[in-house]
């Protein structure tokens, strides 16, 4: 059999590499340039300061969130008929935040592969589950930063105001003949599927689009038929709780943070959660940029101390996910291995 590589497969490897190498490159420069603006010494001096008895409680907080996160899937799967252990979806979600260190969004793809070999549960579908569950978060997410802004307006509302709010704002203003012509093209594309949309889903890779959307459909359906839907708004809000105490626990591990409020940790928490979405391997950079930011200019804190805080809120959460994800790819690789099927 000729096991040559097609020219479809490399066109599909050279893209994979060009886009692995660009968020490589990106996380390298945010890394750089946060790295290079550090006062190293007085980090490494509010770092020998820090109490971490507290940081650690932080880790136990983080590793929680992420069993409840894997039990709050489940609930989400079961109205696919389909009941997956504990063990095994924890060890799913556990690969994602692993596969995040190696490329930005491939751990969605990994936890819905791995329960998909695990639990045979059709891999479209568990998409559409995850769909929902980061759509979800994002709405937690915007519904906290109401907040935040409605417990200290006078300080978080200036924030965002000023420093996210009018740079958008003003980028928008000064494009609008760029925006009208994206709309004007958007629109045209539209018209021309709905004409030649006959032609167009005789095409293979169309094909294979539109199955895939509906396979999210399904699991997007299925997540809306909840039959436990009290258990997942618990389970959502002990998630969420869980995160605040991960972000209380190591305002509290440093002298110049430990008298700060519970509406600070919360406003740390959305700022952190900002951190970590941006596209780049396990928010490195842009997490630590973001949070320093935030911490200098509301806190006035200096910059050694706020680059030292979120050295030490990153650094500890990134370590407690490298480590519990070894194990749990341990843990699937020699389930594969005994079942005899590939990982």
């Amino acid at each position: 059999m000729d096991t040559a590589t097609t020219p479809r497969s490399k066109k599909k490897i050279t893209f994979e590499l060009l886009k692995y190498t660009f968020f490589s490159a990106l996380t390298v420069y945010l890394v750089w340039a946060f790295v290079r603006s550090v006062d190293w010494p007085k980090v490494i001096q509010a770092l020998g300061q820090a109490n971490y008895w507290w940081v650690g409680l932080s880790m136990l907080a983080g590793w929680l969130a992420i069993l409840v996160r894997a039990q709050r899937w489940r609930i989400i799967i079961e109205p696919l008929n389909y009941r997956p252990s504990l063990k095994n979806t924890y060890d799913a979600v556990m690969l994602t935040y692993l596969a995040n260190f190696a490329l930005p969004r491939l751990g969605e793809i990994v936890r819905c592969g791995a329960l998909r070999k695990t639990e045979k549960i059709p891999f479209d579908s568990l998409l559409g589950t995850v769909v929902l569950e980061r759509g979800f978060d994002l709405l937690c997410i915007l519904a906290f930063v109401v907040l935040v802004i409605f417990l200290r307006l006078e300080t978080f509302g200036v924030f965002i105001y000023d420093r996210i709010w009018q740079p958008l704002a003003s980028s928008a203003g000064s494009n609008v003949g760029q925006w009208l012509m994206a709309v004007m093209i958007g629109v045209a594309g539209v018209v021309l599927i709905i004409v030649f949309r006959k032609k167009i889903l005789k095409i293979g890779w169309i094909q294979k689009i539109v199955k895939l959307f509906l396979g999210l459909g399904k699991g997007l359906k299925a997540g809306f038929r909840l039959k436990k839907k009290n258990q997942f708004f618990a389970y959502t809000l002990l998630i969420w709780f869980l995160y605040l105490m991960q972000s209380f626990t190591i305002m509290k591990a440093m002298p110049d943070t430990n008298g700060l409020l519970m509406a600070d940790a919360l406003f740390l928490m959305v700022v952190g959660a900002l951190g970590w979405v941006v596209p780049v391997q396990g928010g490195l950079g842009a997490f630590h940029f973001i949070v320093s930011t935030a911490l200098v200019a509301i806190y006035l804190l200096p910059a050694g101390t706020a680059d030292a805080f979120a050295i030490i809120s990153h650094e500890s959460q990134a370590v407690m996910m490298i480590f519990f994800g070894l194990i749990s790819l341990i843990a699937i690789s020699l389930k594969f291995k005994v079942q005899g099927s590939k990982p």
